[in-house]
C-alpha cells in the first residue's frame, strides 16, 4: 500500500515539476492576459488605465509610429493616437506595438513569468505603471483563477 502512494506521490511530482505543465499554464493565462494590457486596457484591478490627453503636443515625424503627414497636434496624444488609428478612447499602450510584440513568457526550466525580452521596453512598462499609478503587468484575481485551474487540469490529466 506505501509503494502506490509513493508511486502516486512520485508521479505529481513529476508532473507538478515538468516544465510543459507550466508553460501550458501560463500559455493559457498569456491568450487573455495581453489582451487585457495591449487591447482592452485594463489594470490588474479591472481599472481603465485611463484616457489619452487632449492637451496640445508636438510629435516628430522620427518619433511617431506611422507618418501622421504633421508634427503637431492640436488635440493632444489622443489627436495624435486616433490620427495613426489606435485610439480606441482609452490608454492602451500600443504605439509602435514595440512592446505588444515582445510581450510574452519568459524564463527557463522551473522559472517562467511574462516579460520582455527587451530592456526598454522593461523600462516603458514600469514607466506605465508609475504613470497611472496602478499594477498593470501583474496577474488579475481572474488570470490568478486560470492559471491555478489550468494547472489542475494539467495534473489531473497527467495522472
Amino acid at each position: 500500500m506505501a509503494n502506490e502512494f509513493t508511486a502516486v506521490l512520485e508521479k505529481i511530482n513529476n508532473v507538478v515539476r515538468a516544465d510543459k505543465t507550466m508553460r501550458v499554464a501560463l500559455t493559457t493565462v498569456l491568450a487573455i492576459h495581453k489582451p487585457r494590457i495591449f487591447e482592452q486596457g485594463f489594470s490588474a484591478k479591472g481599472v481603465k488605465l485611463g484616457t489619452y490627453s487632449t492637451k496640445p503636443i508636438s510629435i516628430s515625424k522620427s518619433e511617431q509610429a506611422r507618418n501622421t503627414g504633421k508634427t503637431f497636434f492640436s488635440g493632444g496624444y489622443a489627436e495624435y493616437k486616433r490620427d495613426i488609428g489606435k485610439n480606441q478612447g482609452f490608454v492602451n499602450l500600443r504605439n509602435t506595438d514595440q512592446m505588444y510584440g515582445d510581450y510574452g513568457l519568459v524564463g527557463s526550466g522551473q522559472s517562467f513569468g511574462f516579460g520582455f525580452q527587451n530592456s526598454d521596453n522593461y523600462r516603458k512598462s514600469q514607466y506605465a505603471e508609475a504613470k497611472y499609478q496602478t499594477p498593470i503587468f501583474e496577474l488579475s484575481r481572474y488570470e490568478e483563477e486560470i492559471l491555478a485551474d489550468t494547472l489542475f487540469n494539467q495534473i489531473r490529466n497527467a495522472l
